[in-house]
This record gives C-alpha cells, sequence and structure tokens, in this order.
C-alpha cells in the first residue's frame, strides 16, 4: 500500500493498493475508485495542480466506479 500526503487545497492525502484508490478530502470524506489503470496513481501523484487532475480525470472519470466510506 502506498500511502501519499497531498499539499491541496481539498485533499488531504491519498492511498493505493491493487488498483483501489482511497481519497480522503479535507472535510473528512472518504471516496474509493476501483481504477482501470494502474498509470493513473502514477499520473496523479506528478500532476502539478492535484486538485485539477482529481476533479477531472478521477471524480468526472465515468469508467471509474466511485464508493463513499462513511467513518
Amino acid at each position: 500500500m502506498q500511502i501519499i500526503e497531498i499539499n491541496s487545497h481539498k485533499i488531504s492525502r491519498v492511498l493505493y493498493q491493487h488498483y483501489l484508490l482511497t481519497v480522503e478530502l479535507k472535510t473528512g470524506e472518504k471516496f474509493i475508485y476501483r481504477l482501470l489503470e494502474a498509470s493513473t496513481f502514477a499520473e496523479f501523484v506528478d500532476a502539478p495542480d492535484k486538485d485539477k487532475f482529481y476533479r477531472n480525470n478521477i471524480e468526472a472519470n465515468k469508467k471509474f466506479k466511485r464508493i463513499q466510506l462513511f467513518v
């Protein structure tokens, strides 16, 4: 499992393991995305604007199944 602390306006950290991407927002909300491509995580980590990449390439992507976690 890889855990990455993110310095962004909305995202506090992301976790990645076996094609599952968990995004934890600073509001406390957590979402799991089932990714079709492992390269999406690498692109996300390398993106200069992670908030924009998350919004445009992950959250809006209909190919990724999104599940909200309630804690």
